[in-house]
């Protein structure tokens, strides 16, 4: 005899300030080692410099007082919500990282306000749920999970034409193993890649060194502790 069903909920936003305005370090958001380079080169593409804690096992603390630095007080928005963090795009979802036990913040109204039908759901009700939001957790997890011993490089570059920027970005992933590829949102023509292994950077710069890349820079990310 089957139970009773329960019903699925699905999250909403209330575009409330909770999630985006921080008054203790322990709340404030959190960066993997991979994301660090980007929105360090992107918070100086857009005036906001990010002040880093190391917390350990590949992560690092944004240090906030009060509004986070991407957020917009007047629209009530992040101004960078198309390539924000992981720990912003899975939120209100946490994970403990050591158990994969997932849980909902009761910080977010709309967790609180649903916690009665929430308590009930597990497994793949809770991702119903929260569908955008288990993306960015399964990432979280699976970069957590990888080997992080292995050299990095971050490759960042600018260009207006689309097509030199895809080819540069298949040249590289042809020849090394690239773990990340970002193109920017926010900032126009602004490029990531991330690539392990080692690399021979007198390629990279033969490849990128044309008048149509208006600016490059390659930087060795620092070990993992």
């Amino acid at each position: 005899m089957r139970g009773p069903e329960v019903s699925v909920v699905r999250f909403t936003c209330y575009r409330c300030v909770h999630c985006c305005f921080f008054t203790e370090e322990r709340e404030c958001p959190v960066l993997l080692w991979y994301e660090v380079p980007y929105f360090r080169k992107l918070g100086e593409f857009v005036g906001v410099e990010l002040r880093l804690k190391e917390v350990g096992q590949g992560f690092y603390r944004v240090i906030v007082s009060g509004f986070c630095p991407f957020y917009d007080v007047a629209s009530r928005a992040c101004r960078i919500h198309e390539e924000k963090p992981l720990s912003c795009r899975m939120f209100p979802l946490i994970v403990n990282l050591s158990s994969l036990e997932v849980a909902s913040s009761l910080m977010c109204p709309w967790v609180y306000a649903n916690k009665g039908v929430l308590g009930e759901l597990g497994g793949e009700s809770l991702e119903q749920a929260f569908p955008e939001e288990f993306k960015a957790l399964r990432e979280v997890v699976r970069v957590y999970l990888v080997s992080k011993s292995a050299p990095k490089l971050a490759v960042y570059f600018t260009t207006y034409f689309k097509e030199l920027a895809s080819e540069v970005i298949r040249s590289i992933s042809e020849r090394y193993d690239v773990i990340k590829v970002s193109e920017s949102s926010v900032v126009e023509g602004f490029y990531y890649l991330l690539i392990e292994g080692e690399v021979d950077t007198d390629y990279l710069d033969k490849l990128l060194k044309r008048d149509e890349i208006t600016w490059y820079k390659l930087e060795r990310v620092p070990p993992i502790s």
